[in-house]
């Protein structure tokens, strides 16, 4: 048994994180920590977990476990991710602060980084491309909702050289926005739909232009620290009044000649035996994907303008974040990927 624990386990990553490894049969969860809860129990967080252990200090839990999930806001994790290291810990970092170049990540997210140096040594944990990388990694950069959509979604075409830019419109759930989010309170998102952060100003942006770009440099199994070619993408985020899912429609700029059926045979063979990615005949909706770490894509041509669109639906706090992190942990320590993980979403 792994000895594992959580820093930030009172934002909805964190408790997600909580209910997957409870049910991990090769890990012992042997603390979460809050600086907001710090000595209550778990259900004066989250009633719906049934734990009687306390939430605990940080320093504890980074004592006790031998990996350390970290759930924190963005500026928190360059700051412990050294100690945890330094300590012989490894490290999923779910925040944004080790998955793009550190002068990147302060242009587009405002914050100096405090620990440059392990950028390099960061792996960037999307499994579907950079599953041996992370297999060795200490440090793992768990990407987020938006950009994993969008990254499978566009990958394939990428592979093959064919994506020269796209147009990229999401849809998100508001526990997306996180816990203490601005503008989610229940009277200004029930009955309303509205763009967020437009005009190429939402900061994954760079990270989906990054791990495409590197995809198409090197081809399906591209490297963190390789080369990258230059691309542009366009993206603009909506927030929808749900719990949770992302939906996003990807209007891809290709170059050659494409159909439907070489467009579908690309994406089975790019996809074929990925467990938690599923191909679909029709087109996906968030509700299908609800609670499980899958991802359903449909790409799909059309002929009229010759361009190709793709759909693609996940659950943001399962493969969009707790679930990923966890699938990386399973790399990490040996065990078969989709271990604790489930596939079936909830319905209805």
């Amino acid at each position: 048994m792994v000895r594992v624990g959580i820093l930030g386990a009172s934002g909805y990553g964190g408790a997600e994180l909580i209910r997957l490894l409870k049910g991990h049969p090769e890990v012992e969860l042997v603390g979460f920590s809050s600086r907001k809860h710090v000595g209550k129990p778990l259900e004066a967080a989250w009633p719906q977990l049934w734990d009687g252990a306390l939430f605990a200090p940080q320093e504890e839990v980074l004592e006790r476990a031998e990996v350390v999930f970290l759930a924190l806001p963005n500026g928190l994790s360059m700051e412990i991710a050294p100690l945890a290291l330094r300590e012989g810990k490894r490290v999923v970092d779910l925040s944004g602060d080790f998955r793009l170049p550190p002068e990147v990540y302060e242009a587009w997210y405002g914050i100096p980084h405090k620990s440059p140096e392990l950028y390099e040594e960061a792996v960037y944990g999307l499994p579907e491309l950079h599953r041996e990388e992370v297999r060795g990694a200490r440090l793992v950069a768990n990407p987020g909702c938006y950009v994993t959509a969008a990254t499978l979604a566009l990958a394939p075409l990428a592979a093959v050289g064919a994506l020269k830019g796209g147009f990229l419109v999401g849809l998100s759930g508001v526990s997306g926005a996180g816990r203490e989010g601005e503008g989610t309170f229940f009277a200004e998102v029930n009955e309303n739909l509205k763009p967020y952060r437009a005009g190429g100003t939402h900061r994954h942006i760079p990270e989906m232009e990054a791990n495409l770009g590197r995809v198409l440099a090197q081809g399906r199994w591209p490297r963190t620290h390789g080369p990258r070619a230059e691309l542009r993408l366009s993206f603009t985020p909506h927030l929808v009044p749900m719990t949770r899912g992302i939906l996003l429609t990807a209007e891809a700029e290709v170059e050659g000649h494409w159909d439907q059926a070489r467009l579908e045979g690309l994406y089975l063979e790019f996809y074929q035996g990925e467990p938690f990615v599923r191909l679909l005949s029709d087109l996906p909706q968030t509700k299908a994907t609800y609670a499980s770490n899958r991802v359903d894509l449909r790409p799909l041509y059309e002929a009229r303008t010759g361009r190709v669109l793709v759909f693609a639906a996940l659950d943001n706090l399962v493969k969009g974040m707790a679930g990923q992190a966890v699938q990386n942990l399973n790399l990490m320590l040996g065990l078969p990927e989709d271990l604790a993980l489930p596939k079936e979403g909830l319905w209805p």
